[in-house]
């Protein structure tokens, strides 16, 4: 079933989801021939609620502990976001995320080729059309 199992499971699906959706919302707008520009960036592991509350419902560790071992300041966690809004030198289209090993890091630009093997034509048509199913809305972005 979608979204189910282990709370980091879910969470992988949602990212993954703003992935496929972000690619699919570029292909439409480029096809279109707007001059929008879409992006998507993700925090890497950052010292936030979310990180705490999910490490400490799993048992592995306390979530100071995990705070202090395994990610950066929300700060830190939000400069991908930051970049992709401010950063003139973004491409529609495009992915950042922290450099170091994914978790951690400076935001920069990930190779388009190993993302783009996770959202394919189909998966991007099968969400577009899905969301739009789910919230009764068509997004025409032809306009």
């Amino acid at each position: 079933a979608p979204f189910s199992g282990p709370p980091w499971d879910r969470y992988s699906q949602t990212k993954l989801a703003n992935l496929v959706f972000t690619y699919a919302l570029h292909d439409r707008l480029a096809a279109a021939g707007s001059k929008v520009k879409v992006a998507v960036a993700h925090p890497g592991v950052a010292a936030t609620n979310l990180q705490v509350t999910t490490v400490q419902g799993s048992g592995a560790m306390s979530g100071f502990l995990s705070s202090l071992v395994v990610s950066q300041s929300a700060e830190d966690g939000a400069c991908g976001i930051v970049r992709c809004c401010c950063d003139t030198a973004v491409q529609s289209g495009e992915f950042y995320g922290p450099s170091g090993t994914g978790m951690y890091g400076p935001a920069v630009l990930l190779p388009y080729e190993a993302e783009a093997e996770l959202a394919p034509a189909e998966s991007r048509e099968m969400l577009w059309e899905q969301s739009e199913a789910t919230t009764g809305v068509k997004f025409d972005v032809s306009k």
